[in-house]
């Protein structure tokens, strides 16, 4: 492969922790700039999502059922709506659940939400691969995968895009990497953070819904093998480097027709309540280099959010569809951010908190605990914002479960709801 030009860069020196395990960060070169890429294009909502930008070159499958696509609108749409989830574990339990039975759909809970955005997006932190009916290794439990059958799934409830870019994407080596990657491509479920070459690792996934075009970019600053940077997987997963991201969410910018640009982060520590050094300074530059909004994840728990030059920074979204070795509200909790990108102007934000009940997640529209959740969101967001700087103010909980932000000079926080018994 003939190399572009990279910028030199040295890691962010932070120490960081991630699965139990130490995580390494290294000297490295930044990605090159992101190459122009086919738009993944679809002019219904619910569509199923288009064929990968990072992928081989092979025909891709339609995902099942697929919805028939409205007619396509003459004039160019001024702002879509992307919804994102956090960390999505489709092996372990779960994995077992799905090999049960096919037709399982962990996502229905949130299809009214889903329904309502063009662009879906979570970082999928699992392999999919088949290991005659393993999901989960049986004498490391931090190793598991997905089946095969966890693409269909995504591909059912509408996912546009996946992050592959964290620490679980070698969990079974190359062979399974590779066959994640095929797994996607054939229910057509794109796929941003890795590929089959490091040039297609970085490149962003291009979507574009009613002719707006959003680039969405990964990194992940956690590895479980060691560091990425001296890791074989380094030519095939994206690793987090702040001059790097920059220089890929510039060359995103610079695509032909991308009017937003999205950026995903895998990284910092587990059950921490505060951003790690490197995340804000990845964050950071992401934002200051052109970037829309900044997707956090992998802590397991909710972080503050930042605004920065108006666009929102989520240094955690928590864990969406996971079942972690904890228990308790901290971990229970997390949140979906639903994003109005406009084209040349800051995205509207707001949050929608979702709580894990077992494999699966309630969303707070369809919580029977609504008002319990409520006020346990709202204390654990006023408690992680004392470590962030710019913190919006969170407005009132919608009957869809979604809550504006703005700039906490502009609007109150919302008063909590009352309920009895004391919020853990």
């Amino acid at each position: 492969m003939r190399h572009a030009p990279v910028l030199l860069a040295m890691c962010a020196a932070a120490a960081q922790i991630g699965c139990d395990r130490s995580a390494n960060v290294g000297a490295g070169l930044a990605p090159p700039p992101a190459v122009a890429a086919p738009i993944a294009s679809a002019a219904a909502p619910i569509a199923p999502a288009a064929a990968p930008i990072a992928s081989a070159a092979a025909p891709i499958a339609p995902a099942a059922a697929p919805v028939a696509p409205a007619a396509a609108p003459d004039v160019p749409a001024d702002a879509i709506t992307l919804i994102a989830g956090g960390d999505v574990c489709l092996g372990k339990a779960l994995g077992q659940e799905l090999l049960r039975n096919p037709a399982h759909d962990p996502f229905a809970p949130v299809a009214a939400l889903f329904a309502a955005a063009d662009v879906r997006f979570v970082n999928l932190e699992n392999q999919l691969s088949d290991q005659g009916g393993e999901t989960q290794h049986s004498r490391q439990p931090l190793v598991f995968t997905g089946p095969p059958i966890g693409a269909d799934a995504l591909a059912r409830a509408g996912i546009s895009v996946v992050s592959l870019a964290n620490n679980h994407m070698w969990d079974y080596g190359k062979g399974a990497f590779l066959e994640t990657l095929g797994h996607l491509e054939r229910v057509g479920v794109a796929y941003v953070g890795a590929g089959r070459t490091r040039l297609q690792a970085y490149a962003p996934a291009v979507i574009e819904r009613r002719g707006f075009r959003v680039a969405v970019l990964a990194v992940t600053g956690i590895w479980n093998q060691g560091s990425l940077w001296q890791h074989p997987a380094r030519e095939f997963v994206a690793a987090a480097e702040r001059h790097g991201i920059a220089a890929a969410v510039r060359a995103a910018r610079k695509q032909p027709g991308v009017d937003a640009v999205v950026v995903s982060y895998h990284g910092g520590t587990e059950y921490l309540d505060t951003p790690l050094p490197q995340a804000r300074a990845v964050a950071a530059a992401a934002i200051d280099a052109g970037a829309d909004a900044f997707l956090g994840h992998h802590p397991h728990v909710l972080q503050g959010i930042e605004l920065r030059r108006g666009r929102p920074i989520f240094y955690s979204l928590g864990n969406f569809i996971m079942k972690v070795k904890r228990t308790g509200p901290a971990v229970e909790l997390a949140m979906l951010a639903r994003l109005r990108l406009r084209r040349g102007a800051p995205p509207v934000a707001e949050i929608c908190p979702v709580r894990s009940e077992g494999v699966g997640t309630v969303p707070l529209a369809a919580d029977p605990r609504r008002a319990e959740t409520e006020a346990a969101f709202t204390a654990r967001m006023r408690r992680v914002a004392a470590f962030v700087e710019g913190e919006p103010a969170i407005g009132p909980f919608a009957a869809d479960g979604c809550a504006p932000l703005e700039e906490a000079a502009k609007a109150a926080p919302a008063s909590p709801p009352k309920v009895a018994g004391p919020i853990r």
